[in-house]
């Protein structure tokens, strides 16, 4: 089989399925019409991915302008078939019209050998069309003020940040305000996410997947963001109280998958010790899921977190403790390794995770240091986090995070201490 015989084929199969969706959409948005008319289905959407493939051929034998040419002609077929329909049923089409847009675009990638983005468009575009329903619902769980600063965020993200220049000065070339500028990205874009699945799921599995999440992408910018919360909605602390719980023992697994991809020997060698880290963390939930009937339920009293102030606060704590560790670094040199892990433990426990598992695969440190140090650095990750959940937080937070940062800092001294005895 030829290379244009097996783009038609695929074409024709990934047109068919997006044809089929809106056949069983029309189809079933009338259950009570069982012959009735489907304006653009199977058989449509086939014949415009075959042509779609045809013309990127043509265009590719005869002249370039053809592929455009018949996207022209398909958008003035589609424009009068949207006409149509408007008479009959306001507003419908324009979906359809979009979709079969799409369609002939991705008959185009196929024809280009570019099978594995033409199926990821196909497979995004059937899920749009299929999450109708879903995606009407969710819009209308938001506000106009969500809106607002949701678009305020993405002006932080996609406008402030490539403007923001990346590079170092200040104390000990410390100071990078791209650096600094993402990090105010990532605790906005964390608290909005937070509020989302709180809309979306409801006040306990959405505090829960925050806290899952926050351990995954930062659980600083997750203690911070729910320490503020839990201020401002008082009747939210116990479940921000858990998102931190969560988030800190997630970050802790996070580091071992990091170790793990550097030295293999380190990573297994820390698991009985974040093991252990892990258990206060794992009784809270266990406390916070059993007594899950005590959660308020009333969303409308968690407002959108979204708040550049807080995000600043974070971005200028952040700038400070990047400050210390590099005079820890400069004062200490090599030999205050423990020093400097306690330092960069403060604000990036990935960095010096892995710096210290590549030192051990080099040669440059033994295997219980090595991990001494990585402990050392979680008790410093998990000490600037109770600080920040007893600045910010209110009682009830920090209540509970005493207890658990408090046992996770306790029981990370006594592994501290017994991977120093039996490192000599």
């Amino acid at each position: 089989m030829n290379d244009l015989l097996k783009a038609l084929l695929v074409s024709g199969s990934l047109g068919a399925l997006v044809g089929l969706e809106r056949q069983w959409d029309e189809q079933t948005r009338n259950p009570d019409t069982p012959d009735v008319r489907v304006p653009a289905g199977l058989r449509t959407f086939t014949i415009v991915a075959l042509l779609g493939t045809l013309a990127a051929n043509f265009s590719n034998i005869y002249h370039p302008l053809v592929f455009a040419a018949g996207l022209l002609a398909v958008a003035i077929w589609l424009a009068a078939f949207v006409t149509a329909q408007r008479g009959e049923r306001p507003g419908a089409g324009l979906t359809t019209a979009s979709s079969a847009m799409m369609v002939y675009l991705v008959g185009g990638l196929v024809y280009a050998h570019q099978w594995r983005e033409a199926v990821i468009v196909t497979i995004v575009l059937l899920v749009l069309l299929a999450g109708k329903s879903t995606i009407h619902g969710l819009s209308k769980k938001f506000t106009r003020e969500d809106v607002r600063l949701a678009l305020q965020f993405l002006a932080v993200s996609g406008v402030v940040l490539p403007m923001v220049p990346d590079k170092a000065f200040g104390p000990y070339d410390a100071i990078n305000l791209h650096s600094i500028w993402m990090m105010v990205v990532l605790v906005s874009g964390l608290g909005f996410a937070g509020y989302v699945a709180v809309r979306v799921f409801g006040h306990s599995l959405g505090i829960l997947l925050t806290g899952i999440a926050g351990g995954v992408a930062s659980s600083t910018a997750t203690t911070l963001s729910m320490s503020k919360i839990s201020r401002e909605e008082p009747e939210m602390a116990r479940d921000c109280a858990l998102a931190i719980g969560l988030s800190c023992t997630v970050m802790l697994w996070r580091v071992e998958v990091l170790v793990l991809a550097v030295s293999p020997t380190l990573a297994l060698a820390l698991i009985p010790d974040l093991a252990l880290l892990s258990v206060p963390g794992l009784i809270q939930a266990a406390l916070r899921i059993f007594r899950a009937g005590n959660t308020p339920k009333n969303q409308d009293s968690y407002r959108n977190p979204l708040s550049l102030k807080v995000a600043l606060q974070f971005a200028a704590l952040y700038a400070v403790v990047v400050v210390l560790i590099q005079a820890a670094n400069a004062h200490f040199g090599a030999a205050g390794l423990l020093v400097a892990s306690f330092f960069s433990g403060l604000t990036d426990l990935a960095a010096i995770s892995l710096s210290i598992a590549n030192l051990l695969r080099s040669g440059g440190t033994i295997l219980h240091f090595a991990a001494a140090c990585i402990i050392l650095a979680t008790i410093a990750n998990s000490l600037i986090k109770l600080g920040m959940a007893l600045s910010f937080g209110d009682t009830t937070v920090r209540k509970n995070t005493s207890w658990v940062l408090g046992s996770t800092i306790l029981l990370g001294a006594g592994i501290l201490a017994v991977r120093l005895a039996l490192a000599g």
